[in-house]
């Protein structure tokens, strides 16, 4: 598995040395929010994704090490495929997990105020659970500014697990110069746990934590950087097979990086 990670790294720094291109990589400036790309662009990001964490939550991270191969593509005139490929790592222990979701760009801020997108997807998580996803995203982009959320209802495959997750997320980037744009991003996780007591996977979890993008005119490489606390904002003494620390009650932390190229 690691020698797959490594090929695929080995791929996305190849073809960033055979191709020349104007395109900018922020079309993927956020870790864990989906934006819209501009229509003009329609663009092409490969990234690799690598993330500590303790006692973190699909999709945010997990316990331990993950690395991811990963593709943002726009294509026509309103569609776009996010797709990933991740692997963990604990001791001695490797297991995968695939992510593939198609959204369709119903508004463009240019001329509607926001971007409104929707679309199915399917996650095959690494504890085996195959999950049922449909998110909404609504954001905008200014001169400097970007704002972005995305609500993703989740439907695990399994009896044992909440019959629906509520997953949130919110990712604010100012531009601070031609190379740097600073913000933060917030993300919730079994948000139902604020008003259901018996869910079944040890209460909602949040996260908010600086990002940090470095990325030039003209070059299709960027570099993002986030990091912050998990907290456990609510408590369930029900338990399941969900990808959670549920055996704790202690607050965690993720570390996250991703290397993009856009095509």
């Amino acid at each position: 598995m690691r020698r797959v990670v490594l090929s695929g790294i080995f791929f996305i720094a190849f073809v960033g040395m055979q191709f020349h291109t104007n395109a900018s990589a922020q079309e993927r400036p956020f870790l864990f929010t989906f934006s819209t790309p501009e229509a003009e662009s329609k663009p092409m990001v490969l990234h690799y994704d690598a993330a500590y964490g303790r006692r973190a939550f699909e999709p945010l991270g997990i316990d331990n090490t993950e690395q991811a191969l990963g593709v943002y593509a726009g294509f026509g005139k309103a569609y776009t495929v996010i797709g990933k490929l991740g692997f963990a790592f604990n001791n001695s222990t490797i297991r995968s997990s695939q992510h593939v979701e198609v959204l369709r760009q119903f508004t463009k801020s240019k001329d509607n105020l926001v971007d409104f997108s929707f679309g199915p997807g399917f996650r095959h998580e690494y504890s085996g659970t195959d999950v049922l996803l449909a998110r909404a995203l609504v954001g905008r982009r200014f001169t400097k500014w970007q704002i972005y959320s995305n609500c993703v209802l989740e439907k695990p495959l399994s009896d044992k697990r909440d019959e629906v997750d509520l997953f949130f997320t919110f990712g604010s980037l100012r531009r601070v110069s031609s190379a740097i744009q600073l913000g933060f991003e917030a993300v919730g996780q079994d948000l139902e746990g604020f008003w259901d007591e018996e869910e079944a996977e040890g209460g909602a979890r949040l996260f908010i934590g600086p990002t940090v993008v470095v990325d030039f005119p003209a070059n299709p490489w960027a570099l993002t950087l986030g990091a912050g606390p998990i907290i456990r904002a609510t408590r369930s003494v029900q338990t399941s097979l969900a990808p959670r620390a549920l055996e704790t009650t202690e607050n965690g932390f993720i570390i996250h990086a991703a290397l993009n190229f856009s095509l």
